[in-house]
């Protein structure tokens, strides 16, 4: 089954339908209750930046990986977080642990490799060897390097929980970090995104950009419908209608709805029962740092993950997730041919203009930035972020 039916209720389905029809009817989308102006420095302070990554991405969780990554026993990942890279192993119980990429003994980097299978890691440098589980196994040498105790010299581990399909961690191997990814959520959160059973599409293919953008240019650019017909007019803009949103704020977090032009076949129809599953995107917002988009026949994921040590570098992670294992010709140029449109909608269009942005708002006299009541969704996550740092012990 290559298309799936929208995964929500009637009335939910109706809300959609009613929604997208009124807009696209009048020429209307939601919006916010005024225009919101911003500092560009958000964009560029390297203090912020900093506190972004020990007061936020060392509390809170962000996706980490897809499950179908690390398919069996002793697979592992290594993953750039915005503090440190990690190597996430799958454990001989089935569940999956995090660690700090980092031998205890001298600082070397222990797995060089982006993945595999091992049920030991062995660093170049000396030698020493840790078990899947974290633990110290051997010390090359050990008589002549003196008197150790292993079991305060595991690998410094994270916060790591699977959720929705996905590995989740807390960029952080300090030992008062929990995790719970569904108080993190919401319920109501929560509840939408375990209707999309994202625990049962598999990883098709995962890249990284590594980009000198700051992360919320590109977080920007993901959140806003209203710059489809100038940016991506060699693309998507015939396809998809500009400017109209249908946006849910849900807690922390937030859904939106926008519509391909495609939907004009059902536009007649009564809301109630009206068959837009293949002619809309459902957008879930992740704060602070991910998008998860579904189309009418699989899965979008972006994240954007702050680059350490630096306010503009970013690395962008973009999965294609997909209802059924590619196994046959026909899928796999199936779902070729949705990467490659993919690579040309944000790599080719959208990089390319947020490269520019940051050149820009590096620049000294620019005075405020401002996001329209059009850019409700924009604004959603620049207020939680202020939010967020205000109060810490509910992050927004």
């Amino acid at each position: 089954m290559v298309y799936t039916d929208l995964p929500y209720d009637e009335a939910t389905n109706t809300g959609f339908a009613r929604a997208m029809f009124d807009h696209l009817d009048n020429g209307t989308t939601d919006l916010a209750p005024e225009i919101l102006e911003i500092d560009p420095r958000v964009y560029t302070d390297p203090e912020l930046a900093a506190r972004e990554r020990a007061e936020l991405f060392g509390y809170v969780p962000i996706i980490a990986a897809h499950s179908t990554e690390l398919p069996g026993k002793n697979d592992f990942l290594t993953v750039q977080l915005p503090n440190n890279e990690v190597v996430l192993v799958r454990q001989a119980d089935g569940g999956v642990r995090g660690f700090v990429n980092t031998c205890r003994h001298r600082g070397a980097r222990l797995v060089p490799d982006e993945k595999g299978t091992k049920r030991i890691f062995s660093c170049r440098y000396h030698g020493w060897a840790y078990a899947s589980d974290g633990s110290l196994r051997s010390i090359a040498d050990e008589p002549t390097f003196g008197t150790v105790d292993r079991s305060c010299m595991s690998l410094l581990e994270i916060p790591v929980e699977e959720r929705h399909g996905f590995v989740w961690a807390i960029d952080s191997a300090a030992g008062d970090r929990k995790i719970d990814i569904a108080e993190w959520l919401g319920s109501e959160f929560d509840d939408s995104l375990a209707a999309m059973e994202m625990d049962k599409y598999t990883s098709y293919i995962v890249e990284n950009f590594d980009v000198d953008i700051n992360w919320k240019v590109l977080m920007d650019a993901f959140l806003d419908g209203y710059h489809i017909t100038s940016t991506h007019a060699g693309t998507v803009a015939p396809y998809f209608y500009n400017n109209a949103q249908a946006w849910e704020p849900m807690g922390r977090h937030g859904r939106m709805v926008t519509a391909r032009k495609s939907i004009d076949a059902v536009r007649g129809e009564a809301a109630e029962g009206a068959s837009i599953d293949r002619h809309i995107t459902v957008a879930h917002f992740l704060m602070p740092n991910m998008s998860v988009l579904r189309q009418p026949d699989h899965l979008e994921v972006l994240n954007f993950v702050p680059a350490p040590g630096t306010a503009v570098g970013t690395r962008m992670q973009m999965r294609l997730l997909t209802r059924e294992p590619a196994v046959t010709d026909e899928q796999k140029v199936r779902w070729d041919k949705n990467w490659s449109i993919l690579m040309a909608v944000l790599r080719d269009e959208d990089l390319v203009v947020n490269e520019g942005l940051q050149k820009a708002v590096a620049n000294t006299d620019i005075g405020p930035l401002y996001f329209g009541r059009n850019e409700i969704a924009n604004q959603h996550f620049h207020q939680w972020m202020a939010r967020a740092f205000a109060d810490p012990r509910k992050w927004g």
